[in-house]
């Protein structure tokens, strides 16, 4: 058949479509549609989604702008539009902020601070945060300036620094105008003690003597309650094993044994880590009686000092932590608490338990741990 044939046969009736005319249009059609998924697909898998970006920031509390490169407020919420000015965008924000330069300069520098502002009467603080919108190393196109309330926050650390004031001065009055006194009266009664030759006066002596002891030891734990218990000063790198060895040199310990089965190294204060072996181990032969063991390892996120005594009363355990709280009548009532105060200071969690033995186990997790090789060297 010629092409003529061939063209005579496709052509349909007059005023009708030719079937190359249909096959040309659903092809069409085809490639529209495809062009469309790939699209979609595009940015479904780049996360550009189509985003209302005025509800979106309208979703935030606190004060929230937009800026673009040269500062000028392109969106901001109704927080912060009420803070500043009714109707802001457009605006530069130097302009917008000029009642207010310590926010001003922070935006301009893009520094986050800390700046207190009168509103209403009340002196509130706010932290400006900054975050800038853009992929590196490409430089952000637009930054997100928010303005986070730290009121609280603020007030809660001036709190603090006034009690830690009073307990500084609480401790200044313990060290000087008890512990002073105290030395003398030691010192007298030795004298004394030493110049009779009556067994009667010198029971009555042994006795103050011991009270003597004990009054110092009492002062002892105060002063450490009030200014060291809570303060933590640098980290280290520490052996527990050390640590534990120290402390074990600084008690009397008379007849009790140790056993340490850990190599773990953890980042602490050594100084205060020493004295929370220190309390625990008093703590231990004062309830557990001269010859107490004692055992030291690890659990999982810290470790554990664990003996074999007659073990904490299970309805103690809620209390054992307070200042105050102690079973044994040579016991201050302090010596635990610190030991909670210095945990707590490091952000450790301490809580006592029955022991494999049946005696008292204190376990302390949420411990940061070295990095392992300093943890493989000291097992070497």
């Amino acid at each position: 058949m010629s092409r003529l044939g061939w063209a005579s046969a496709l052509q349909l009736a007059p005023g009708e479509f030719s079937l190359a005319y249909y096959l040309a249009a659903f092809v069409l059609v085809l490639l529209i549609i495809g062009a469309a998924l790939g699209l979609w697909l595009i940015r479904t898998e780049s996360g550009e989604q189509p985003v209302d970006s005025e509800r979106l920031i309208n979703a935030f509390d606190e004060p929230v702008a937009v800026l673009d490169p040269e500062d000028t407020v392109l969106l901001a919420n109704v927080p912060f539009r009420t803070m500043f000015d009714s109707e802001i965008e457009g605006d530069s924000a130097a302009d917008v902020l000029d009642d207010y330069p310590a926010i001003q300069e922070a935006v301009a520098e893009k520094t986050e601070r800390d700046v207190e502002m009168e509103r209403e009467g009340q002196r509130q603080t706010y932290r400006v945060l900054l975050y800038p919108i853009g992929r590196q190393p490409r430089p952000p196109r637009k930054w997100i300036v928010l303005l986070h309330d730290v009121t609280d926050h603020h007030d809660r650390q001036a709190e603090l620094e006034a009690e830690n004031k009073q307990l500084e001065e609480f401790a200044s009055l313990i060290s000087h105008d008890l512990r002073n006194p105290l030395d003398v009266a030691i010192g007298r009664t030795n004298a004394v003690k030493e110049q009779i030759d009556d067994p009667d006066l010198e029971a009555h002596l042994a006795r103050t003597q011991d009270s003597h002891e004990r009054m110092r030891q009492i002062i002892t734990d105060v002063l450490t309650l009030a200014r060291d218990s809570h303060g933590v000063g640098a980290l280290e790198s520490v052996p527990l094993e050390t640590a534990v060895m120290d402390a074990w040199s600084h008690v009397e310990t008379s007849e009790a044994s140790l056993s340490v089965d850990t190599q773990v190294v953890i980042q602490a204060d050594q100084q205060r880590l020493v004295r929370v072996f220190e309390n625990l181990f008093r703590n231990a032969v004062e309830h557990g009686g001269d010859d107490v063991s004692i055992e030291i390892g690890s659990i999982e996120g810290g470790f554990f000092v664990a003996d074999d005594g007659p073990g904490i009363d299970p309805d103690d355990c809620s209390v054992i932590f307070e200042p105050g709280y102690c079973s044994s009548e040579d016991g201050t009532g302090l010596g635990l608490a610190i030991v909670a105060g210095i945990a707590e200071g490091h952000g450790w969690t301490v809580s006592v338990t029955e022991s494999t033995d049946g005696g008292a186990q204190f376990e302390f997790t949420s411990v940061e741990t070295a990095p392992e090789d300093l943890t493989a060297q000291a097992a070497e």
